[in-house]
């Protein structure tokens, strides 16, 4: 008989309510998390636009530094969920209110 430890995920680390940075120097939300499985890390708005933001192995969004024509709203300021996901459950952390800019 084999017993395996499964658990659902939890939250290490959730964001927080609401996260603000300037363009000049650029941000990060962290998001980790513990299961077994250990949990993938997915952020509620896709993007492609790896210039300006980018998800880390380990699950954090980093934003990068920006010039002002490089600011859009749509990744900038808006609001983002991040969601622990393993073959036992998923769990989505509360809305992470982002505002970039000067």
């Amino acid at each position: 008989v084999i017993l395996l430890d499964l658990q659902g995920p939890v939250f290490l680390a959730e964001p927080p309510y609401k996260v603000e940075f300037s363009n000049n120097s650029g941000g990060v939300i962290d998001c980790t998390g513990h299961g077994s499985p250990p949990p993938d890390v997915e952020w509620s708005v896709a993007t492609t636009n790896h210039e300006l933001v980018y998800t880390l192995p380990n699950g954090s969004l980093i934003f990068y530094p920006f010039s002002a024509d490089k600011f859009r709203h749509e990744v900038h300021s808006t609001v983002y969920r991040c969601k622990l996901k393993n073959l036992v459950g998923t769990i989505l952390s509360r809305e992470v209110h982002v505002k970039g800019g000067k």
